[in-house]
């Protein structure tokens, strides 16, 4: 009789514990049916904490507009006339060039204005405020580096930056996107008889698309012989260097 007075005693104590130790909550839905019993107030602020770290997440800039952070020191010309030298960041964003006579923190940055006859020599590039057709047949003004001058043909380089907008987690179970800026290259080519810059696709082929038969077999020809790719910046200033000697 003993014996079964603790049987029964400890199946109503088991069926106590499995009522009062239920899963914990999944997702705000989980947390709302949950608040019922129990702690509301303690589910709710998780809720609250939870939706917190998604809306800072999301507020998070992964990346830079600028092609360098720091302020890098430059000379300007203008004309061909050296105006000084100053301490330079490329804003590749919106294509802007921010200045300082200083690296002194107190120094606000000015930003020089869009002339066609700038041209700064920055790190290893040289930027050139210049009117081109971007890959979409639209007509834009920015800064282009010149990296390949011959009397045919230049050859410009352009640091390009995309700006995508983050966004919130939807639920629980997925992470939020960041704000992020993607910098990309793209490359240029101006015919000197032409008045226009245009967009220059890579690969094999589009780049050979852009001459004339008898240059195409001749650039063709050169590209296999030096074991060239026009997807390498240092091969497609040499191919446009030799296209130059034609």
């Amino acid at each position: 009789m003993k014996n079964i007075m603790n049987i029964i005693l400890i199946l109503k104590c088991t069926l106590v514990l499995s009522q009062n130790l239920s899963p914990a909550p999944n997702g705000e839905a989980g947390m709302l049916a949950n608040a019922k019993g129990g702690s509301p107030m303690l589910n709710l602020v998780m809720m609250e904490l939870r939706n917190n770290e998604s809306n800072d997440a999301v507020n998070k800039t992964l990346g830079t507009p600028y092609s360098n952070d720091k302020f890098i020191k430059s000379k300007i010309y203008y004309d061909k006339d050296l105006q000084g030298e100053f301490f330079v960041r490329y804003n590749a964003l919106n294509s802007s060039i921010e200045l300082k006579k200083s690296l002194q923190s107190e120094e606000k940055p000015q930003q020089l204005l869009a002339d066609k006859k700038n041209i700064i020599k920055y790190l290893n590039k040289e930027l050139r405020f210049t009117t081109y057709i971007n890959k979409k047949k639209k007509t834009k003004n920015g800064y282009l580096s010149l990296i390949a001058d011959g009397k045919k043909y230049q050859l410009y380089h352009k640091l390009a930056v995309k700006y995508s907008e983050g966004k919130a987690a939807v639920n629980s179970m997925v992470a939020s996107i960041p704000n992020k800026y993607t910098h990309f290259e793209e490359y240029y080519y101006h015919k000197k008889e032409l008045n226009h810059i245009d967009y220059l696709p890579l690969g094999k082929k589009k780049v050979l698309k852009q001459f004339t038969k008898m240059d195409k077999e001749k650039i063709k020809e050169f590209i296999s012989k030096n074991k060239l790719t026009t997807n390498k910046e240092k091969d497609l200033i040499a191919i446009f260097n030799y296209i130059n000697t034609l």
